[in-house]
């Protein structure tokens, strides 16, 4: 596969060649938002995604899927495996797909649980559950979050993207930085933090955001992904908004030692479409890399409503 750092060494954006609407919601769910990948078995993939119900609450599906070539096919119906949890715990009014990590013969899936508060207030703290593959079913391991709002976060946290050394787990986490009262309502702020633990359950946190705000527009990012290649992490991350647009946009970031990092939004290589499911928004990317190609899965309009679809890193001309 092509050296991710030789596009940034070169000033060149990454070439990701976009393959299409993979998944487009109907029935009674709506959305598809939020997807992640795991590898089963030869070309076979578990996908993890997020839906709605009516009552605008968010349950995880799984579907397998056979990635060969540069391409993603769907296979089967979508399988509901993860719902809200009982009224009162962190995730009473939603789970959202978030990260799928194989570690110890073992896939866990990393969720974040939502619960409204009063005056359009929300916590979104992060869930762990184990996903059998060949059962299609996902089971919590615990009741309350493995990360969530404490002395360090104080409003939320939701942990997004992983990297697992042996026994050095770190995630990238979203922590809520605070509320603002607008003309329109509340107005929320969050960014991304680095946090690290030996078991992928205790984790430390390290106060601070990893990536600044590019300006005073900009105050939100979706979830980021990331992927280590010869010893580089590389990161591709949702982040709004500009001075222009209000809506998500797909950056990039490059890191030696996971707190430190280089912004370079102009090479993350994705952005809208000219029109069709993806052209008022991209966002939630999450890569992952089979047969020597790397994919991004991503959503595009109205953070997910729209379906998710796949992109594909074409190779150095």
């Amino acid at each position: 596969m092509t050296s991710l750092k030789a596009f940034v060494d070169a000033g060149r954006p990454f070439p990701w060649a976009k393959r299409g609407r993979l998944f487009t919601p109907s029935g009674d769910w709506t959305h598809g938002s939020h997807p992640c990948a795991v590898h089963v078995e030869g070309d076979t993939f578990v996908v993890a995604f997020t839906r709605r119900d009516a009552k605008r609450h968010s349950h995880v599906f799984l579907q397998r899927a056979l990635v060969r070539d540069g391409t993603m096919t769907l296979q089967g119906e979508p399988k509901l495996a993860l719902s809200p949890g009982a009224p009162g715990y962190f995730d009473c009014d939603g789970v959202i797909s978030v990260c799928l990590v194989p570690h110890g013969g073992r896939v866990y899936l990393y969720y974040v649980g939502w619960q409204n508060l009063p005056d359009t207030f929300w916590i979104c703290d992060t869930g762990r559950a184990v996903l059998d593959p060949r059962a299609l079913t996902l089971t919590r391991e615990f009741a309350g979050p493995v990360l969530g709002r404490d002395k360090d976060n104080p409003l939320f946290a939701a942990a997004t993207a992983f990297h697992v050394e042996g026994d050095r787990w770190r995630t990238w986490y979203n922590s809520g930085l605070r509320w603002e009262k607008t003309a329109t309502g509340w107005k929320h702020y969050y960014g991304i933090h680095l946090a690290e633990s030996r078991d992928g359950v205790q984790w430390v946190s390290q106060p601070g955001m990893v990536l600044p705000f590019a300006d005073d527009y900009e105050y939100a990012f979706g979830r980021p992904t990331v992927f280590e290649q010869d010893g580089v992490l590389h990161m591709w991350f949702a982040h709004r908004a500009t001075a222009t647009v209000d809506a998500y946009r797909i950056g990039y970031a490059w890191s030696v030692d996971g707190r430190q990092w280089h912004r370079h939004d102009h090479l993350a290589g994705i952005d809208v479409a000219a029109d069709g499911w993806d052209s008022e928004m991209v966002c939630y990317p999450y890569v992952f890399t089979h047969g020597g190609r790397m994919y991004m899965l991503y959503n595009g309009n109205n953070y997910g409503q729209a379906g998710f679809g796949l992109a594909v890193l074409e190779e150095a001309p």
